[in-house]
């Protein structure tokens, strides 16, 4: 565990040694070797490093960059690590790598005392774990924890900063939040890494023109501006399309997606955020053959409290909410835009939308996009970005 003696802002151990020996793996930071801790190579056993630990000579050293957790299966433990990343930008000042390579290290030497059957099915669950070392659009920070958006982070006690970083993150956005429960239990913090699923772009450009609030007085033009957009996969109800569709009894939706998009200026930082998410009824899609399968609201006596949970969670974490339907108005989904319609009428403190995309905006006529905005044109300035100054490190 690091802790920057400037900022008191809690920071992760970023290279590591990952030394293999016969019984056991040990990882240990490079720049304090003292960090780290061992895991039994026959029945995945976590113990942190002695001050005084000597181990021997490994048969092999690597580095690594960082520990995604560990996973138990039927015979034996399993340990993620992050073998290669990249830098891809920035978040609040603060450098963003992208996870590149994946491995699981087996910690199941007693496998071979297991029966034929058990073998077996540890291995169909091994080519599973391959599938997981596979998962793409896999980002972490070491200094800072990227699953805050800049709104939030504002609204947090002063000190935040300086708790282990898997203790700041929004657990809705960590991907790998189950396969960190062992190394919690030993508190490595400074080796815990809460990685996020979604997408992050970078870009920098030139203010040709803008004209500024007349209470904000600034000569803006040909200043750079750094933008960026940050997606953020929420892990309750992941799912292939088609296959995962509606919400749960819980009001959590299928493959909800918060987006933040950043822009930092002259020393100003400013946040719009955007969420997505199945339209949160009860439904589902049998998946078949054609190339748009028949859509099935399911009828129950709980779609009223569902859709009311999932706009009461919104409205608590994000403040006042507009609720667009981009369905299409005709046939199956039609009959779900109207079910969707008549539930949101019961809720008067959400602003509700119907806009066909596909009627309006079909064949890539996206400027007609002009139409929904023209809708929402007032909420959107009523709401405007939340901006804040001297936040964060200065980039």
């Amino acid at each position: 565990m690091e802790t920057g003696s400037s900022s008191g802002r809690f920071k992760l151990h970023d290279k590591l040694e990952l030394q293999e020996f016969q019984d056991k793996y040990v990882v240990k930071s490079i720049e304090s070797p003292g960090q780290g801790f061992s895991i039994s190579r026959h029945d995945g056993n976590i113990e942190p490093l002695e001050e005084d630990d000597h181990s021997g000579s490994p048969s092999k050293v690597s580095t690594i960059y960082g520990v995604g957790g560990t996973i138990r299966l039927l015979a034996g433990t399993y340990l993620l690590v992050i073998t290669s990343q990249r830098e891809v930008g920035t978040f609040l000042g603060f450098p963003i790598f992208l996870v590149t390579s994946m491995k699981f290290l087996p910690c199941n030497e007693a496998l071979k005392f297991s029966t034929m059957q058990e073998k077996k099915d540890e291995a169909y669950f091994v080519t599973l774990l391959k599938t997981v070392e596979l998962s793409p659009g896999l980002y972490y920070s070491y200094e800072t924890d990227i699953t805050l958006n800049l709104q939030r982070r504002l609204k947090l006690a002063e000190g935040w900063e300086a708790k282990p970083i898997w203790k700041q993150a929004d657990p809705r956005f960590v991907w790998n939040r189950n396969l960190l429960e062992e190394l919690i239990e030993f508190k490595l913090d400074g080796f815990i890494i809460p990685l996020l699923q979604g997408n992050i772009l970078n870009s920098i450009f030139l203010i040709l023109s803008l004209s500024p609030p007349p209470s904000l007085h600034m000569n803006l033009k040909d200043k750079p501006a750094k933008v960026a957009l940050i997606s953020r996969r929420c892990t309750r109800r992941l799912g292939t399309r088609m296959w995962r569709r509606g919400a749960n009894l819980e009001g959590d939706t299928a493959n909800f997606i918060e987006t933040e998009q950043l822009m930092e200026l002259q020393g100003f930082r400013s946040s719009l955020l955007q969420v997505r998410g199945s339209i949160p009824l009860l439904w589902e899609q049998i998946v078949d053959l054609s190339y748009k399968p028949q859509l099935r609201t399911i009828n129950h006596e709980q779609t009223s409290n569902v859709v009311a949970r999932h706009f009461q969670d919104l409205l608590q974490r994000y403040g006042e909410t507009i609720a667009i339907d981009l369905t299409d108005k005709q046939g199956d989904e039609g009959q779900l835009s109207s079910a969707y319609a008549a539930e949101m009428q019961k809720l008067p403190n959400v602003r509700y939308i119907s806009f066909d995309f596909h009627q309006v905006c079909g064949s890539s006529n996206f400027n007609n996009l002009q139409v929904l905005y023209d809708q929402i044109s007032a909420d959107f300035e009523k709401q405007g970005r939340k901006c804040a100054r001297g936040t964060e490190r200065n980039s």
